[in-house]
């Protein structure tokens, strides 16, 4: 793993940050949803819109990551 930089400390800190990194993440993410269903337009495409930005948004890797270093370093 040092070959590329990157130490054990490197990657100890890294898993502590990263589920705060997540949360404030998806914080963002819930405040834009309240401000999509707060705003002007039908109940229903505003329901469909969420639904379709959820779905989306639980792909992104700052919502849902699967954690190793293998898969973390080229």
């Amino acid at each position: 793993m040092s070959e590329y930089g990157f130490t054990k400390k490197d990657w100890a800190l890294f898993r502590e940050k990263i589920s705060d990194w997540q949360e404030a993440y998806m914080n963002k993410l819930n405040k834009e949803y309240i401000e999509l269903l707060s705003g002007e337009g039908r109940p229903s495409e505003k329901f469909w819109t969420l639904e379709e930005r959820i779905r989306n948004d639980k792909k992104d890797t700052g919502v849902q990551l699967k954690m190793s270093r293998s898969n973390c370093i080229p």
